[in-house]
């Protein structure tokens, strides 16, 4: 029977980026300093505070494509910010990568160790100039578009294969024009999106070949550079993640079906993906309404990126989704800090709209709440509002 530890044993990844331990070290305590007086044997030893925490750990790549995950983790390891750690013998903690040192031997092909040195992240205690969160999701969102991006190129297969998978595979893409073409409208524009959208429509098998995969798709989730980002953007792009097919591969199929499934697979993924990437952004980046429109909204793209969570097997999306999400969870929860309240009165007689409206708000914005309140409740005439439960949006 396995030890009960085994089974808490978990996957090591940095920045989302997976690899393995051989072992680790890490080092804490106490900040102390020892004071020692002129003629007296007694010390004291004066503590200033838990020592900051600093992982050794020593880990390595293997397999034949080990060079792509080698890379991986030196990037990872490069790249400035704080990021997720997890080691197999505990959970997840936030650090900076102090030191990485890589290692290399030609009697060990196949394989590159790492000596990576990590220093607890912490936070400042005072007050830093800091990215506002929706900027951060934005820059999270641009990092996991290009994961994703780098996960549709390498798995898309569409050099040196047979005729019928390169047709199936153009066919596949344009399912996710459709899709983007029959939802999408509130950012659509007439630059960018609408021109993309012909110029795929025009694309022939023999010029598919020329082009990455996410150079063809990643247009259709993208705003216009102008457009400003809203509530129906983002639902409108979750609608397009939802519209995503589920692909799945035959078993037994011969090599030409194998390689089809494999690539509509692929594409369908990286549709569901990219339109929750993008779904994020603009909900990190929109002014909701109203406190409610605000939760619901945090509410649609945790579980969003929740699904993509359990449908992706890449720990390098999967790493990019959890950031992204985290940033994104913190916009809302600031944006619905910053947005009036739904309330809701209930008169007992035939009142003016502008009389409902200054009762509602107690004096304060009375002439937007009324408009508010108006269009909120679809009242007919702002004379005569009938007695009924009224909707108002009051500011605090």
């Amino acid at each position: 029977m396995a030890a009960p530890w085994r089974s808490q044993l978990r996957q090591a990844s940095f920045r989302g980026v997976g690899f393995y331990i051989s072992g680790r070290d890490v080092a804490s305590g106490r900040r102390v300093v020892t004071h020692e007086y002129p003629g007296r044997d007694t010390p004291y030893t004066e503590d200033m505070g838990r020592k900051a925490r600093v992982w050794t750990i020593e880990g390595y790549v293997v397999g034949p494509d080990y060079m792509r995950g080698r890379d991986a983790l030196q990037r990872a390891c490069e790249a400035a910010d704080a990021a997720t750690l997890i080691t197999p013998w505990s959970g997840e903690v936030q650090v900076v990568c102090s030191e990485c040192r890589l290692r290399e031997e030609n009697t060990q092909g196949g394989y590159a160790v790492f000596s990576l040195t990590f220093a607890e992240a912490g936070s400042a205690s005072t007050p830093a100039g800091q990215p506002r969160s929706g900027a951060l999701a934005d820059k999270r969102a641009t990092g996991t578009m290009q994961v994703c991006g780098d996960e549709l190129d390498r798995t898309v297969r569409i050099v040196s294969v047979p005729a019928p998978v390169l047709q199936a595979t153009l066919e596949a893409m344009q399912d996710v024009a459709a899709a983007a073409r029959r939802i999408r409208c509130t950012d659509a524009g007439e630059t960018g999106f609408v021109q993309h959208l012909a110029a795929s429509g025009r694309l022939t098998v023999s010029e598919l070949v020329r082009y990455a995969p996410s150079l063809i798709l990643s247009p259709f989730f993208s705003p216009a550079p102008d457009a400003v980002p809203t509530v129906a953007q983002s639902r409108e792009l979750l609608a397009v993640a939802q519209a995503a097919p589920v692909a799945a591969v035959p078993v037994g199929a011969g090599y030409v079906r194998t390689v089809t499934a494999q690539n509509k697979q692929a594409i369908a993924a990286y549709q569901h993906y990219a339109a929750v990437a993008e779904a994020a952004r603009a909900a990190a980046l929109c002014v909701p309404e109203s406190r409610s429109q605000a939760d619901a909204l945090r509410v649609a793209i945790v579980d969003a990126v929740d699904s993509v969570l359990e449908r992706t097997g890449s720990p390098q999306v999967a790493g990019a989704f959890i950031d992204l999400r985290a940033a994104a969870v913190r916009a809302l929860a600031e944006s619905a800090g910053r947005a009036p309240q739904v309330y809701v009165m209930h008169t007992a007689a035939v009142l003016p709209s502008l009389l409902a409206a200054h009762k509602a708000v107690q004096g304060r914005s009375a002439l937007q709440a009324e408009a508010d309140l108006l269009t909120r409740n679809n009242i007919v005439h702002p004379g005569f509002v009938p007695p009924q439960a009224l909707e108002v949006l009051r500011r605090v």
